[in-house]
């Protein structure tokens, strides 16, 4: 499938009331980008390449690191369907820039990323004393190949939902490490983190999830995940938590760094964690896509707001969304969806199996009522007629595409959130808009 050429854009609108401005950065091409955070914004990144040549600090700085003044202006950031690819990456030592700093804001919704050969791929932290809570938001159906790992540090009820985490060489020390904040006055635990229907495969001997302290075990849900580890002769995972003496305090080596205990599957499992998740091969087609040749129907069902997926056709290009695909049946693992309702235990089940939902792009979805539809290149030789209905079949918008053209901004934000049905009436293509 063709598309037009779309120009680099970098889109900065100021809105008065509420003291707030809307920045939307898209389909930018750069090595470093630092976002605006001095007054709240609704900022949204999309669409767009960085190729980080550096091999320390971050590529996208939309959070700080540190405690600042900036704390909560960028609360419900969306950074969705992006690509990260650090082209200086170090194969021995693994130096390499990290991704994204989302720190000392909550709420991201960091959707259909695709993060490569990077340091940290994303940094939630709190740099402060006050615990920071998330209540929306989460860091799903993303791609984690290579990378050191996702760090959470001090933050409370981050999401880690849908992604595929894939390591063997380029510094991957664990998938995912979990810390406690403490360059403060007061120690902030991560707790509440949570992890579910993620696949993690790895091809070296690293802990999956990395806990610095044990007071980052609280209220940690971690299950319905898919492990593999092709390096070990069981294939299990293994996970690594810093020791607590009998006073609860973590115990330091003669250099003063953390000594981990080591917990084996089995052992992990004891403590109430990954109960319903498995050890079993994803048989991805390539480790570049991380299309598994069948469904994994292994998942819990997260509901309708982390319900959309990576379709199987999905890629990363300047100015192009990648192509999702939407939960449906048995909730499935990782960052890429299959778009039928078919069983694993299929035979005939493809990697190109897909429904035509995949050929409608809408963008960010969820959204706030405002966002962009895009279809396919060969739509646009005719005028494309659109509908979006409410799922009681009331008709609440009605509009065209132009001939010639393939993509408009629809703007609803004045309709109640909920699920609504979007169609492109002439080629009979559907897809569902999250409104929140």
């Amino acid at each position: 499938m063709k598309y037009f050429v779309l120009s680099l854009s970098l889109f900065f609108v100021s809105l008065t009331s509420f003291s707030q401005v809307n920045l939307v950065i898209d389909a930018l091409k750069t090595d470093y980008h630092n976002v605006p955070r001095e007054v709240p914004t609704n900022l949204i990144i999309t669409r767009s390449l960085f190729n980080p040549a550096l091999t320390d600090g971050y590529t996208v700085q939309a959070g700080d690191n540190t405690d600042a003044i900036t704390q909560h202006n960028l609360d419900g950031a969306q950074i969705i369907g992006n690509k990260l690819i650090c082209t200086t990456s170090n194969i021995v030592d693994g130096t390499s820039r990290h991704g994204l700093m989302l720190g000392n804001n909550i709420n991201y919704h960091v959707y259909h990323n695709y993060f490569d050969r990077l340091g940290y791929s994303a940094t939630y932290k709190n740099g402060g004393e006050v615990p920071m809570e998330w209540t929306d938001g989460a860091h799903a159906y993303n791609i984690q190949r290579n990378c050191r790992a996702l760090l959470i540090k001090g933050m409370s009820g981050v999401r880690v939902y849908n992604n595929t985490f894939y390591a063997k060489e380029y510094g991957a020390l664990y998938h995912i490490r979990i810390e406690q904040n403490t360059k403060t006055v007061i120690d902030v635990p991560a707790t509440n983190t949570k992890i579910k229907n993620n696949i993690f495969y790895q091809e070296k001997s690293i802990p999956a999830i990395q806990i610095e302290q044990a007071s980052c075990l609280e209220g940690l849900e971690c299950d319905y995940n898919v492990y593999y580890c092709t390096n070990r002769p069981d294939r299990k995972p293994y996970f690594d938590v810093g020791s607590i003496d009998d006073e609860g305090n973590v115990i330091l080596d003669d250099q003063g760094e953390v000594v981990y205990t080591r917990y084996t599957w089995d052992q992990w499992r004891a403590l109430g964690y990954d109960t319903h998740s498995v050890i079993m091969d994803p048989k991805f087609i390539d480790t570049e896509n991380f299309v598994p040749v069948e469904r994994l129907n292994f998942g819990v069902d997260l509901g309708t707001a982390h319900a959309t997926g990576l379709a199987t056709t999905a890629k990363w290009e300047l100015g192009k969304y990648p192509y999702t695909a939407e939960q449906n049946g048995e909730w499935q693992v990782g960052a890429v969806l299959y778009g039928v309702t078919t069983s694993i235990k299929n035979p005939d089940t493809s990697a190109n199996s897909s429904d035509k939902s995949e050929l409608i792009i809408i963008y960010p979805n969820p959204n706030n009522g405002v966002f962009t539809v895009e279809l396919p290149i060969d739509l646009a030789e005719v005028a494309n007629h659109i509908h979006v209905v409410s799922i009681t079949g009331k008709i609440i918008y009605n509009g065209t595409i132009p001939m010639g053209e393939y993509s408009m901004k629809i703007d609803l934000s004045n309709v109640p959130p909920g699920i609504y049905i979007l169609s492109a009436v002439n080629s009979n293509l559907v897809k569902k808009i999250r409104i929140q």
